[in-house]
């Protein structure tokens, strides 16, 4: 059914730690077998999810649908989602510093940036 190659390690309420890994290709330079992990944040706010992948990404909404149907798609944390593109922030990431507050250890901040960008949904 859903995508669920993923690690969900809870933080504390409606806060989780998602871990997935893909092969990663080295054309050339390695012909074993090699992985890159993606670590991201996720505050869960019940129909909408707020999502920053810590080395990647901008903040990413999620919004939960409850079955598979012509608008949504299998997705790798809630089952399906509303396919909703340019449903995300890079700027969010500047403006709100994450990547120093990950430097720092700020976890409860990062996801106080998330459940606010959740609740306003």
């Amino acid at each position: 059914m859903a995508m669920k190659h993923v690690l969900v390690s809870k933080y504390k309420e409606n806060c989780y730690i998602l871990i997935s890994a893909k092969k990663k290709n080295y054309e050339g330079i390695s012909s074993g077998y090699n992985a890159e992990s993606f670590v991201s944040l996720l505050y869960d706010a019940g129909t909408v999810a707020a999502e920053w992948e810590i080395e990647h990404g901008p903040i990413q909404i999620w919004y939960k649908a409850s079955e598979l149907k012509e608008g949504t798609r299998q997705h790798y944390y809630y089952d399906f989602v509303i396919d909703t593109p340019m449903n995300w922030s890079q700027m969010a990431v500047e403006k709100n510093e994450l990547p120093q507050a990950a430097v720092r250890g700020d976890w409860d901040y990062i996801f106080a940036v998330l459940e606010d960008w959740a609740s306003r949904r």
